[in-house]
């Protein structure tokens, strides 16, 4: 497709931007944000400069881009809600930046914008992996027109906004200098590559005691083999299950109920796998670039989940991402023809369509976390002037985003704060009951007023341990994030009426 002016669009791509737009903006207004999300917000709000910001995120794996973007909102607005904002503007711009650059028929980019990855995991979700695929949508936009040098500088924004933008530079690079014209071209881009890679890989080294580092894994295992073919090929055919707990869900690839089914589930999960690499290699067999990235960066995103981190939806999306980029890429190159190219991608957007559209209908309808919930339950019983305890630090550590005093105390580490910290220290959560958090977060923050616990299971006698619930978000979508929230008193506190 011929790339014109922006005032030269056609009314129809104008249109399909809109609807995403309005679309996406409806189910962003009816997202409530889950601890992912907010973590980010805390780390940013709670950072007093970016060196502090640095050092905090030590425990997060991730690059600072998105985190440095959030921070003078947390001072400006101060609410997360200009989060999502900024998000959903991200998340439009990639949408559009597909909808008028892409050489698809209008149809298919239509549904490119309006399939599960997009329009949900990187639209309605707020987290740092839009930005990345923004920057990756740029590239492609950029290879296409015979930009390398600022088809590298896009790839290190993917780059230095999350991990998942690092595995790829390898394809993304390769595809890059294949195709600059000229050796000072080719040196420009290796340098601009080299030096944004170099640094996104610095912010992703984690501190000595982060509780997620994982060790290399080069030995087999049959559950992890399971676990990342099944994830890659649901992202490629992203069904989700049309109830409650749709997210991470899949009918087509379940988990298996038992080590009898896995090998049957292995089998049909690696033969999507292998079928789609085939038929896409097939497609791009005379654009070696392309080629070249789709083959790197299957190896790269298989590889990583493997050997370092089987990951999520989230990352596993980025093999459909990788998938529409090297389709785009030939066809504007005209090295692959539109029509293969569109019923190649036919099953994988049909999929990612009805996928969207589910996920969308489930966030309209019920909330996602009772983070917000459980800040707004304790606003109106009048509670804000008590201390407030996370007993379930992962589940509860949102509140903070939304609660006037900014911070709660976690008794898995024995200390007040916002953000989690992702360190051996807080192991200690795996061993603390309900019943205990409350002891604990008692016996640290009971002043003779009474105080309020954040649960996301119920206790089994609140009155036995001088506690009584007086609200409840739940369910949520994401089962564990649903919030119980009780009024408990120390001894000192007993007969007192405040906060009653």
């Amino acid at each position: 497709m011929r790339v014109g002016d922006w005032r030269q669009r056609r009314p129809q791509e104008l249109a399909v931007v809109a609807a995403f737009a309005v679309l996406l903006g409806v189910v962003v207004i009816r997202h409530e944000p889950w601890r992912d999300e907010l973590q980010a917000w805390l780390l940013a709000r709670d950072s007093g400069s970016l060196l502090d910001l640095w050092r905090n995120s030590r425990y997060e794996g991730h690059p600072l881009l998105w985190h440095v973007l959030l921070m003078p909102l947390t001072r400006w607005i101060g609410h997360p809600a200009a989060m999502q904002v900024l998000h959903w503007g991200i998340a439009v711009a990639a949408a559009a930046t597909l909808i008028c650059w892409a050489p698809f028929p209008l149809a298919v980019r239509a549904a490119v914008a309006f399939s599960y990855f997009p329009l949900f995991e990187y639209g309605a979700v707020s987290r740092n992996y839009a930005l990345t695929v923004l920057g990756l949508w740029l590239a492609v936009a950029a290879l296409a027109r015979g930009r390398p040098v600022a088809a590298a500088l896009a790839s290190v924004l993917a780059a230095n906004t999350s991990p998942m933008g690092v595995v790829l530079q390898a394809a993304f690079g390769a595809a890059i200098v294949m195709l600059c014209r000229s050796g000072r071209q080719k040196a420009l881009a290796a340098v601009v590559l080299t030096a944004g890679v170099t640094a996104a890989a610095w912010q992703l080294v984690p501190a000595p005691d982060y509780e997620h580092a994982r060790p290399w894994v080069w030995s087999w295992d049959a559950a992890r083999a399971l676990w990342v073919a099944r994830g890659h090929a649901r992202a490629l055919l992203p069904v989700q299950h049309a109830s409650l707990h749709f997210w991470e869900s899949s009918p087509l690839f379940p988990l298996a109920a038992d080590w009898q089914e896995a090998p049957r589930g292995l089998g049909r999960a690696v033969g999507v796998l292998a079928v789609a690499v085939g038929l896409v290699a097939w497609l791009l067999r005379r654009s070696p670039a392309a080629l070249a990235m789709w083959l790197l960066g299957v190896a790269s995103l298989l590889a990583f989940a493997y050997v370092k981190f089987p990951g999520a939806a989230r990352h596993h999306g980025f093999l459909w991402v990788l998938l529409v980029a090297t389709v785009w890429l030939a066809v504007a190159r005209g090295e692959a023809r539109a029509r293969p190219a569109a019923w190649i991608l036919l099953p994988t957007l049909a999929a990612g369509v009805v996928g969207g559209m589910t996920a969308a209908w489930f966030d309209l309808r019920h909330p996602f976390s009772g983070a917000r919930c459980a800040a707004e339950r304790i606003r109106v019983a009048e509670l804000v002037h008590l201390p407030v305890v996370g007993g379930v630090d992962y589940a509860s550590s949102g509140v903070a985003a939304y609660h006037p005093a900014a911070r709660l105390y976690y008794p898995a580490r024995g200390q007040w704060g916002s953000f989690i910290i992702w360190d051996f220290k807080r192991l200690y959560q795996d061993q603390l009951t309900p019943a205990r958090a409350v002891a604990e977060g008692g016996r640290a923050v009971g002043d003779g007023r009474g105080f309020v616990v954040l649960l996301n299971s119920p206790l089994a006698e609140p009155e036995t341990v001088g506690c009584r619930q007086v609200a409840q978000c739940t369910p949520t979508i994401v089962a564990d994030e649903s919030q119980l929230v009780y009024l408990c008193r120390t001894p000192a506190a007993a007969g007192d009426g405040r906060g009653e």
